[in-house]
């Protein structure tokens, strides 16, 4: 395979890496949204409960708390999504370069 050919094979599967994490990103900040809006409406759900300041603050510390955990939880997500995305480009570069490398050894050699 020439270099031009090699090239272009690795710019495919840049492009394909690429279209396939944005999808799961896309569909990972999806479901993100969907649990965001359920858990906002559960708190809304219960607003209508608090009768008095001390039930009201213990709802806002409560929500508080869990919405930490769930922003927490969310960026680990991500953050591990992006790693992989990231192992999996520099996959695809190593295999490009290192068979450019081992030709030019062979050639070298002949």
């Amino acid at each position: 395979m020439n270099f031009f050919e090699k090239q272009m094979q690795l710019g495919r599967e840049m492009l394909e890496l690429n279209v396939e994490w944005f999808r799961k990103f896309a569909e990972y900040d999806v479901e993100n949204i969907r649990k965001f809006v359920e858990f906002n409406q559960d708190f809304a759900g219960r607003l209508p409960e608090v009768r008095d300041v001390q039930t009201f603050v213990e709802l806002q510390r409560e929500y508080g708390e869990r919405l930490w955990e769930g922003t927490q939880d969310v960026v680990k997500g991500r953050t591990e999504m992006l790693r992989e995305a990231v192992e999996e480009g520099g996959a695809a570069l190593r295999k490009a370069f290192t068979q450019d490398q081992a030709e030019e050894e062979v050639q070298q050699a002949a």
